[in-house]
């Protein structure tokens, strides 16, 4: 199995984009939902965006179908929730339940909880085993955080994990520590 990537989502601080590199982010995205404490106007998630080094994607997220398609010029990679009309090697389509059998293999689904939900550990281990079951290249989302997320690499085997609140201090505001953790702990369980 090839090592875990990791995606640290939810950026809204130009200094969060650098600790998120520095601590070996393979991608940091940027949810432009106005409704989200994490949301940033699309004016802002561009600039930061110009923040990561060229080996690290970026990544533009919708809360719905309503893309941008200035989005495609913009970042490497469009994250969608929901239905998405027409998915592509650009596209990763996030879900809060198991995925249709519809997508093309190569399009990477991020499998999520409800939003804003708080898990047991039960509930937790289900989604994972959940996700070990997809196709299609899985990232893996939801409540996921420095001490749990090596469990979570092992149980699921996902191409990649995702993470916002795990790491924060304060909603939108990233903890430098818990980052390097969670990426460590993520690609020494794999």
């Amino acid at each position: 199995m090839a090592e875990t990537l990791v995606k640290i989502c939810g950026i809204t601080r130009a200094e969060d984009v650098a600790a998120a590199v520095e601590a070996g982010a393979d991608a940091v995205g940027f949810i432009v939902v106005p409704s989200s404490p994490r949301g940033v106007e699309f004016s802002i998630a561009c600039r930061l965006a110009t923040g990561a080094p060229e080996h690290v994607r970026t990544v533009v997220v919708y809360a719905d179908t309503a893309v941008h398609l200035h989005s495609w010029d913009k970042f490497d990679l469009v994250q969608v929730y929901g239905r998405f009309a027409h998915p592509n090697n650009r596209t990763i389509v996030g879900m809060r339940e198991h995925p249709e059998g519809d997508l093309p293999d190569e399009v990477p689904v991020l499998l999520d909880l409800p939003r804003d939900s708080t898990p047991d550990d039960e509930t937790l281990r289900a989604h994972w085993l959940r996700a070990a079951g997809v196709r299609a290249p899985v990232i893996l989302a939801g409540s996921l955080d420095p001490d749990n997320v090596a469990e979570a690499v092992r149980t699921a085997r996902p191409w990649a994990v995702d993470t916002t609140r795990g790491v924060e201090s304060s909603p939108g505001i990233k903890d430098p520590d818990r980052m390097r953790r969670f990426i460590r702990n993520a690609k020494d369980a794999t």
